[in-house]
């Protein structure tokens, strides 16, 4: 019977739009600089759950594009492109990302999936 109410609130989430606020906060992240630090290996970088599972959502769906919103100056560009090149090198193309100053804060980086651009051809 408790199952059957739990399916019942899930499915009742799902339709108000709640489920969408959910699939969205499973297709984002904060890497915090600490975090970094210590995980700078990419044997590492995959052990982090998070990011384990917004490139697994990502390649569901390789339309998506990962969008870094990183610390601004040069400390936060080398910090994002180090963070960029180890995607690459698990795997990530390089055309299925991007980055943009303006996480609001020093030691963080927001990652997001975001909808890629349509093609014109």
């Amino acid at each position: 019977m408790m199952i059957f109410k739990y399916s019942i609130l899930f499915f009742v989430l799902i339709l108000s739009g709640a489920g969408a606020s959910l699939a969205e906060e499973l297709s984002a992240m904060n890497l915090r600089f600490e975090q970094w630090e210590i995980s700078r290996q990419g044997e590492k970088l995959v052990k982090i759950p998070e990011l384990t599972e917004l490139v697994r959502l990502w390649s569901e769906n390789t339309e998506k594009i990962i969008e870094m919103r990183y610390p601004g100056g040069e400390e936060g560009e080398l910090w994002v492109q180090e963070f960029m090149d180890w995607l690459i090198a698990l795997g990530v193309p390089s055309s299925s990302m991007y980055a943009v100053p303006g996480s609001g804060n020093e030691d963080i980086i927001k990652i997001v999936l975001v909808q890629g651009k349509q093609s014109n051809e």
